[in-house]
């Protein structure tokens, strides 16, 4: 029998910050390096999971839940959380618990090794378990290549409690814990303790309130992996327990209680502020709201489709709709076909709604497989969003069946005429387990650089730090790997430089006021806030990462040749952002 005396929850660096560092500029970027980001969102899969062993009595009192996370504390080393973070006095065995996505995943296996040599020089057993997205695609990479000890595939909460249980019953830990999609329907089956987050190191002025109705999609769309990690099916919630776990997130201080803030500068500028005379009685709760520690006002539901059916989504909407506050989600365009659910969703407190839009030609949305998307009827449905009052966040994929040069040009067309608030944009990638990847390695279509290199610190089934979004990994059938890679950086400039986000406001032009406001969105939400647009926008050179661009030797194992990038849109692209 073992006692877990440590169970650590580890969200490590995207591999691709780590190879080409952005420093941010300006002055929010001055004050996140000095006290600390302002608004952030940790992640919700480790409270769920955390929350859900708690509430079964898998974990106890006797274990200390230690939680690290990289992307906002920074890369700690390890043999500075277990000075701070850790109890080594506590128990006879620790855990530590990693989760990534596919471009992470590298960055997960070595921070997954660097745990295991700090434990062994500490004298202290240590398991090392891997999950997340890119767990559930493949399974057995981690534990096949010595990175981990096992990895859980798919929704965690049940395959984790069979690990943690096999580890204190002393049974030997299996390579493999595989979910089995049970029922979530019944009331208080999940459990979210958002309260772990209380002791990261450089803890957010103000963590985003999160929360889930459904886990699973309609959709079965050829690109997407979300069937791996929650299942093939839709599986719904007790609207009731989202009420709950919404209340449990909010505003912590009043104006009675405005003298308790704990110091720093935040927390003093907002006092202040509450105190003017007629300032502070008038917007002296909105700024609390806005401004105080603790969780956002505004809650973020992350279900990956949110609207599966319509009587689902019109009881969630009048079951949140008495809590009164704004949310946003992602879910699927064809909502708009039905008014009366737009209208529900607005009156609820819906803001923003992200909707993977994906592309303007409808060869290539049929390629996907989305039968939700119309390419004829998009802009009325962009629209019918629009006029209910929500903001659109929409989401394109280049590099799909259908593409061509003109592809770039024409996207950008449709959001300047539709108006979409804010703007994200990936070139198609085969990720693990879907039919984009299975298709791409039948076809022998998989570019070199999408291999694993030889020379790579960490081994990987291939080189998965390059599967972000932002890379041409399949060889294009209406393009060169030349023109997608460059069209994609060339979109990004035009769409978030000063001239595009402007002409994707939709008020007069007289109302100062609403374009701030829109500009200052696309600024700190996307610009600023997504690193990964941000990255993008702000790189240099568009050849792959450790490539060469000037030759083209680099072979795959598929005997494919590098072809050299040159600049498609050479003058567009050299501009300044």
């Amino acid at each position: 029998m073992a006692t877990i005396g440590n169970l650590i929850c580890l969200t490590p660096r995207d591999s691709y910050v780590v190879d080409e560092p952005v420093r941010s500029k300006g002055l929010l970027g001055r004050l996140e390096r000095s006290i600390g980001p302002f608004f952030r969102s940790p992640g919700i899969g480790f409270p769920y999971l955390v929350g859900f062993l708690r509430k079964n009595g898998v974990l106890t009192d006797a274990t200390r839940v230690v939680v690290q996370h990289d992307k906002i504390e920074g890369p700690t080393p390890f043999e500075t959380i277990l000075r701070h973070k850790v109890d080594l006095g506590r128990g006879d065995h620790d855990v530590l618990f990693v989760t990534a996505y596919t471009n992470s995943s590298r960055e997960a296996y070595r921070r997954a090794r660097e745990a295991r040599a700090v434990y062994a020089a500490a004298g202290k057993a240590l398991t090392v378990v891997f999950g997340g997205p890119h767990a559930s695609a493949v399974p057995d990479e981690g534990p096949r290549r010595g990175h981990v000890d096992a990895a859980v595939a798919g929704e965690g909460e049940w395959a984790a409690s069979r690990l943690l249980t096999d580890i204190k019953e002393g049974r030997p830990v299996q390579p493999v814990y595989r979910a089995t999609f049970d029922r979530i329907r019944d009331r208080g089956t999940l459990a979210l303790d958002m309260r772990i987050w209380e002791s990261l190191e450089r803890r957010p002025q103000q963590i985003v309130a999160s929360t889930t109705f459904a886990r699973g999609c309609k959709l079965d769309c050829h690109f997407c992996a979300v069937f791996l990690t929650n299942g093939p099916t839709v599986r719904n919630r007790d609207v009731a327990d989202v009420v709950d776990e919404v209340r449990s997130q909010g505003p912590r201080y009043t104006r009675e209680t405005i003298d308790d803030l704990p110091p720093g500068l935040y927390n003093a500028v907002l006092k202040a502020l509450v105190k003017v005379p007629v300032l502070g009685s008038l917007y002296g709760d909105r700024l609390i709201a806005k401004m105080g520690p603790g969780f956002s006002d505004q809650f973020f539901f992350w279900d990956d489709n949110l609207y599966n059916a319509a009587g689902a989504f019109q009881a969630l909407c009048e079951a949140i709709r008495p809590l009164g506050r704004p949310w946003a989600a992602e879910l699927t365009i064809d909502l708009a076909e039905k008014p009366e659910l737009l209208k529900a969703a607005r009156d609820s407190g819906c803001n923003d709604l992200f909707l993977g839009i994906e592309s303007v030609s409808q060869t290539a949305i049929d390629g996907l497989d989305k039968w939700s998307n119309d390419t004829g009827s998009m802009k009325e449905m962009v629209k019918r969003v629009h006029d209910a009052g929500i903001h659109v966040m929409g989401a394109f994929v280049f590099g799909l069946d259908g593409d061509d040069p003109s592809s770039f040009d024409r996207t950008l067309e449709f959001i300047y005429k539709t108006g979409i608030d804010l703007v994200v944009a990936n070139i198609i990638q085969p990720y693990p387990g879907t039919g984009t990847f299975k298709d791409a390695v039948a076809g022998d279509d998989l570019l070199p650089w999408a291999y694993c290199p030889p020379d790579s610190d960490v081994a990987m089934d291939y080189n998965w730090p390059l599967f972000d979004g932002a890379h041409v990994l399949v060889r294009p059938k209406g393009m060169t790997v030349d023109q997608l890679q460059e069209g994609y950086y060339y979109f990004l400039r035009e769409a978030y430089s000063l001239s595009g986000i402007l002409r994707r406001f939709r008020g007069p032009a007289h109302d100062l006021t609403g374009a701030a406001k829109h500009f200052a969105r696309n600024y700190l939400v996307s610009r600023y806030g997504m690193i990964k647009t941000s990255h993008a926008i702000r790189r240099k050179s568009t050849k792959p990462v450790g490539l060469d661009a000037t030759t083209a030797t680099a072979t795959a194992p598929g005997g494919l040749d590098l072809v050299p990038l040159r600049s498609a849109f050479r003058t567009r692209a050299s501009e300044p952002d």
